[in-house]
C-alpha cells in the first residue's frame, strides 16, 4: 500500500470516529423519548393533512364535519326563530282578547331592530287602543290596534317599551324610597294604561245627568240604541264618577272621609265589573248620575266613549227646562255652559241637532264602525 493510500484510510477512520462520537454526545443531551415523539408527531401531521385533503375532495362524504361554520349556524338559528314567531302570530289570531291597553306614547315598530318579525311589528300613536291576545316572550306581546282592517303584529311589553324609549329628552321619573333616605330609584314612565277591552259608552248633556230633561233625552236615545244592537250591547247602571253621594253634606269630617273611602271601594268594584262585562267585546252602555263631564272619570282606567248632546241656544234650553219642571234652572244652565266651553276633542261626537232621529242615526253609525273595529276578520292565510 502506498503512503498516500495509508494516510487517506487513517483520515477516513478518524472522521467516522469523530462523527460517531458527536452523535452519541448529542443523543445523550436530547431528552429520552424526544426523537420518538417527534417522529410520531410528524406521522400524525402527515396523516391528518392527508385526511383533510381527501375530505375537501369529497364534500359529500358522510360523517362528522371537522370544520365549524358559525355563520351557517347563526342563519339556522334565525330561521328557527323566524318560523316560531310566524307560527305564534298565526295561532294568536284564533285566540280571544286577553286584555286591552291604551298607548301613552308613540312607537315606530319599523325602527326596532330586535323585533321577532320586523315586517309584522305594530306602530302606534299616543292614545291608540291595542288588543293583546297572547304573550310571545318577556319582551313582546302579540295583538292588534283597535281599528278597522288592522292586522296582527308584535307589540312591545310595558317593560320593553319603557326601556326602549328612555332618552335624555324624556328622563325617567324619580321615586324616593323613603323620606329618611337619600337613595332614590329612577323608573321610566309607564307607556301603557290598562283599559276595558271594549270602551264603555256614556251619554252626556245637555245639562246635569240627574236633570229631568237629560233623563228624558237619554232614555229616548238609549231605547233606540239598545233596540238596534240587540245582543251585541249591554246596559248597566253605575255609581262611578266624582259626584257627591246622597247624604248629609254637613256631617262630621271623619264621616265624610269614611264615605269617600267607601266610594273609592265601590268604584274599584264597579270598574272590575265593567272590565268583566266588556271582556267578550260587547258594547256596554253605562248610565251614571255622577258623570257630568269627562273630568269626572278621568281618574279611572275606563277611557269611555262620550257622546255629548248640546243645546247651543240658552233660550231654547231654558224653555226645555221649564217644560220639564226643573227647580234648579241656574245650576243646570251653568253645567250646560261648562259643556259648551269644552273642546270637542274631549268627546267622540258632539250632537247639536234638535232632531232626536238624526242624533240617534249618527250615534248608531259611529258604534257600528266601532264594533267592526273591535273584531278581527279572519283571512285564509297560511304560513
Amino acid at each position: 500500500m502506498s503512503m498516500g493510500a495509508l494516510i487517506g484510510s487513517r483520515l477516513w477512520k478518524q472522521g467516522c470516529t469523530y462523527i460517531h462520537t458527536r452523535l452519541i454526545y448529542l443523543c445523550r443531551r436530547i431528552p429520552r423519548g424526544y426523537i420518538f415523539r417527534e417522529k410520531m408527531h410528524s406521522v400524525a401531521r402527515e396523516n391528518l393533512q392527508a385526511y383533510l385533503h381527501s375530505y375537501k375532495l369529497s364534500s359529500n362524504e358522510p360523517g362528522i364535519k371537522l370544520m365549524h361554520n358559525s355563520q351557517r349556524d347563526d342563519q339556522h338559528r334565525k330561521d328557527v326563530e323566524h318560523f316560531a314567531a310566524l307560527r305564534a302570530l298565526q295561532h294568536s289570531k284564533r285566540k280571544h282578547v286577553a286584555f286591552a291597553v291604551q298607548a301613552m306614547r308613540d312607537y315606530d315598530g319599523s325602527l326596532d331592530e330586535k323585533s321577532p318579525l320586523k315586517d309584522h311589528t305594530i306602530s302606534f300613536n299616543t292614545n291608540d287602543f291595542i288588543h293583546i291576545h297572547t304573550k310571545f316572550n318577556s319582551d313582546w306581546w302579540i295583538g292588534r290596534i283597535v281599528r278597522s282592517h288592522s292586522e296582527f303584529g308584535f307589540v312591545p311589553t310595558a317593560r320593553r317599551l319603557a326601556n326602549y324609549m328612555v332618552s335624555d329628552e324624556d328622563p325617567p321619573v324619580k321615586h324616593n324610597t323613603s323620606d329618611h333616605q337619600d337613595r332614590s330609584i329612577w323608573e321610566p314612565k309607564c307607556p301603557y294604561k290598562v283599559v276595558p277591552s271594549s270602551r264603555p259608552i256614556v251619554l252626556l248633556g245637555p245639562t246635569l245627568q240627574h236633570s229631568r230633561l237629560t233623563q228624558l233625552l237619554h232614555l229616548a236615545l238609549r231605547e233606540e240604541i239598545l233596540k238596534h244592537f240587540g245582543k251585541n250591547m249591554k246596559y248597566v247602571k253605575s255609581d262611578i264618577g266624582s259626584g257627591q253621594q246622597s247624604g248629609d253634606r254637613k256631617g262630621a269630617r271623619w264621616l265624610r272621609g269614611l264615605r269617600d273611602y267607601d266610594r273609592g271601594q265601590d268604584e274599584n268594584q264597579e270598574v272590575e265589573l265593567i272590565m268583566r262585562m266588556t271582556s267578550k267585546l260587547h258594547l256596554l252602555l253605562v248610565d251614571s248620575p255622577h258623570i257630568h263631564t269627562p273630568d269626572d272619570v278621568q281618574h279611572l282606567p275606563l277611557s269611555p266613549i262620550f257622546f255629548l248632546i248640546r243645546v247651543s241656544d240658552n233660550k231654547i234650553l231654558a224653555k226645555l227646562l221649564r217644560n220639564t219642571g226643573t227647580t234648579r234652572m241656574a245650576a243646570e244652565i251653568e253645567v250646560a255652559n261648562v259643556l259648551k266651553t269644552m273642546n270637542d276633542d274631549r268627546f267622540e261626537m258632539v250632537i247639536e241637532e234638535n232632531g232626536l232621529r238624526e242624533a240617534t242615526r249618527r250615534i248608531i253609525s259611529y258604534l257600528e264602525k266601532y264594533i267592526h273595529a273591535l273584531h278581527y276578520h279572519h283571512k285564509d292565510d297560511e304560513i
